[in-house]
């Protein structure tokens, strides 16, 4: 089949736009994704053989790296490497990632005045220690605050200069305080999202910043802000009040209203690649490496710790060398058998942090001074980056992690070391300052400046029995695996996609607007039209698993005693009427395609003259799509859908680009639509919900309102069929219609509250 270049180019841009959609597991207007960090993905250094290119090996980098490379959009950084300007065109951007670009890297550039002034300086010498209660390290200098406004503007320029109001601006952590508040004064109607990474202090705290209340208002430029836990959320709430009295705060829905603009505030619990950490542990390499590790540093026979750190203050390495010199005091019956390995990444090589680097060191040499045997030391001091197999490795064959920050936002080490815990032999002893310890059950927490109870729970842990070392680690394995860093990005992103389609299309959440709905449809007759998957069922990982439950049943058939009543799917007309198996009610299946009114089916297109072509599409797709694990395709005889609920986030740039090089060949002859993970592919002539449910109302809807429920993109047809007819609503995502529900859950809420209603009316005229 050969195609016009244009047509192919069309499908191709259909499908590209579609990415962000199918990503998010949800349905709404197509936006442009642009992420704003300081520290930029990709940086290009000069070298005596040329320009060579490093990725970032940050792991929250990293992961919105791959979420780019997936769904595509802008990445604003500031461009540090010596050869970033060389390789940029003249509007500052390169695209990337050199081995197959998918998405764009705007650099912004300081002058070394500004890097001293704005990043070592307000943000590093003065917000850091600020939000971390470090308060004996605040420095603030005037010049300071000058060059973190001028950087900010610079910054804000550049997103300004490639945004259109349909863009969601994301925005990372304390660096770019003030950046959400110059962008909203020049597009008012943006969606913005800043996300704060590091810890939030109380008001009597955050008080000592000259800037406090700037700083406020320049985050509350965002549409929403999101934390790491929600003490954090509580802190800024309190700060709000107590800096901008003006300010209407509401504590119970974390919402500040202030200036005219509303600006929504909740935690999101950041997190880490599971599977990557779970994978190189299982590699065979890191284990021949833990072999050689044990070996090289004397640990064949000895439990053994680990301490991984950046080499600054807020990680309290001193108070963690103090509860293991007092530990060795108190347990002698450890000396030359428990060896703790400090492994330290030097950081900001200014000061404070070089007095800082060398204190720790010393106290090293004086520990191991004290206790060390003629073959054995306390302590092994690792001052260098190590490769991921190498710091798997020591997380692996730790039987204790060990973090004591004095105050952290998370902390991802935690998670980190859990994820490598394979074996489930470790035990995590976490400060209970950190963020982690919020959420992670099954650790033993600590207090830092205890250096006492410290040791005490460092013995313990050595001493817990297998079984419950084994109950513990299995419980903070499955919860990192289920909240991993992906599922962090996709709940933050799915959170300002509500935000924004609310804001933009003005829709209404239908529990808040309740009594005017019902007032308009009371003395009327209804015309119920229901989706299934998502709507009356909750989504799942295959089709097969999408039941309808009991209950649910139950209140359809009560339902269309006095309503009339058609399911409308995107599944076969057998399959939809087996699953519902519901009498007396009207049925369309494969999307409007085929329509069951109750004596027979009425087919809406020539399936002999496209199946063969279907088939051959069918074909194509099994052959190219074979090497990505999870993906279903199911046949339904006039269309087919694609699924991959259960494909890795990573595999999912792979499975664009491969299904777009087979459906853009077809796309004169079939239509592609993206749902909630899935692609749905029917003929360009058949109908679509919209046409089944018009066809419907003008056979069996005479007089009646139609009210039309649906979650996914597919609903969006039969959305505009009831416009200026009747009420469509949405659930979840989709709010391009009339009114939304918040989840799947609050549909059965709802089809309770119209059943009572319509059946009090019906009463009341004596039916």
């Amino acid at each position: 089949m050969v195609l016009h270049a244009d047509t192919g180019r069309e499908c191709e841009r259909g499908l590209m736009a579609n990415k962000l959609k199918a990503f998010l597991d949800g349905s709404f207007s197509e936006r442009n994704l642009v992420i704003v960090t300081n520290r930029e993905p990709y940086i290009h250094k000069k070298t005596t053989s040329g320009i060579k290119v490093e990725s970032s090996a940050g792991g929250v980098t990293t992961a919105l790296n791959d979420v780019l490379k997936v769904i595509g959009g802008v990445w604003v950084a500031w461009g540090s490497g010596s050869g970033d300007k060389d390789v940029v065109d003249t509007n500052d951007t390169i695209q990337v990632p050199p081995e197959e670009p998918s998405y764009t890297l705007k650099r912004i550039w300081l002058t070394d005045s500004q890097v001293d002034n704005y990043y070592h300086g307000y943000s590093n010498s003065f917000l850091w220690p600020l939000c971390h209660i470090a308060l004996e390290r605040v420095y603030f200098r005037e010049s300071f605050w000058k060059d973190y406004q001028k950087v900010n503007q610079l910054f804000a320029d550049a997103v300004i200069d490639i945004v259109n109001e349909d863009s969601i601006v994301w925005v990372h952590d304390y660096h770019l305080c003030l950046l959400p508040n110059i962008i909203r004064k020049k597009k008012q109607h943006l969606t913005i999202a800043h996300f704060w990474h590091i810890p939030w202090p109380d008001w009597s705290v955050f008080r000592i910043s000259p800037q406090a209340k700037e700083l406020i208002i320049g985050l509350l430029g965002s549409d929403l802000i999101g934390f790491q836990i929600p003490l954090f959320v509580k802190n800024f709430l309190d700060c709000v009040t107590e800096s901008i009295p003006s300010a209407d705060v509401d504590y119970l829905h974390s919402v500040v209203k202030y200036n005219g603009h509303t600006t929504e505030l909740k935690a999101f619990p950041i997190s880490i690649d599971f599977e990557k950490f779970h994978n190189i542990a299982s590699d065979k390499k890191t284990e021949k490496l833990i072999t050689d590790l044990k070996k090289k540093y004397n640990l064949e026979d000895k439990y053994i710790g680990v301490g991984v750190d950046r080499l600054e203050y807020t990680k309290a390495l001193l108070k963690r060398l103090q509860a293991i010199d007092l530990f060795f005091k108190k347990y002698k019956g450890m000396k030359g058998k428990f060896t703790f390995l400090q492994v330290s990444v030097p950081t900001r090589m200014k000061e404070p942090y070089l007095s800082y680097k060398k204190a720790v060191e010393e106290l090293i040499i004086r520990i191991n001074k004290k206790y060390s045997t003629f073959n054995w030391q306390p302590i092994v001091y690792l001052d260098k980056k190590l490769s991921i197999y190498e710091l798997v490795a020591f997380y692996r064959m730790a039987d204790v992690g060990i973090i004591s920050s004095i105050y952290d936002g998370m902390n991802l080490v935690a998670k980190e070391y859990v994820a490598s815990q394979i074996d489930k032999k470790g035990v995590l002893i976490l400060s209970e300052l950190a963020g982690a310890a919020d959420e992670l059950d099954g650790a033993i927490l600590i207090n830092p400046y205890d250096i006492e109870s410290f040791a005490k729970n460092l013995y313990m842990a050595l001493r817990i029995a297998t079984e419950e070392k084994i109950e513990r680690m299995e419980m903070l394995r499955n919860h990192i695996k289920e909240h991993n860093i992906y599922r962090w990005i996709a709940d933050i992103l799915k959170e300002i996609m509500i935000i924004s389609s609310i804001k933009n299309k003005k829709c209404l959440y239908l529990y808040d607007h309740l009594e005017t709905f019902f007032n308009k449809i009371k003395d009327k007759n209804i015309f119920l039209f229901l989706d299934y998957d998502g709507t009356l069922t909750p989504i799942v990982s295959s089709p097969e698993k999408a039941i309808l439950s009991d209950k649910m049943r139950s209140l359809i058939k009560k339902i269309s005693n006095i309503i009339l009543v058609a399911i409308i799917s995107g599944r076969s007309i057998e399959d939809i009427k087996h699953k519902v198996a519901i009498d007396k009610i009207l049925y369309a299946g494969n999307h409007g395609t085929e329509i069951w009114d109750g004596e027979q089916l009425i087919i809406n297109h020539d399936i002999d003259t496209t199946k063969p072509l279907l088939n051959d599409l069918i074909s194509r797709l099994k052959e190219m799509l074979s090497s990505i694990k999870g993906v279903f395709i199911e046949d339904k005889g006039a269309t087919v859908s694609i699924h991959f609920r259960q494909v890795d986030i990573k595999e999912l740039g792979k499975l664009f680009k491969l299904f777009n090089e087979v459906a853009k060949e077809f796309q004169d002859v079939f239509k592609i639509t993206t749902g909630k993970k899935v692609f749905e592919i029917r003929p360009v002539s058949a109908w679509n919900k919209g046409d089944a449910v018009i066809w419907l109302l003008e056979r069996y809807g005479q007089g009646r309102i139609p009210i039309y429920i649906g979650d996914d993109v597919t609903d969006e047809d039969a959305f505009h069929a009831v416009e200026g007819k009747g009420i469509s609503i949405g659930v979840g995502l989709n709010c391009n219609a009339d009114y939304y529900l918040k989840e799947q859950p609050e549909v059965e809420k709802f089809l309770k509250d119209l059943y009572k209603l319509k059946y009090i009316a019906t009463c009341e005229l004596g039916y």
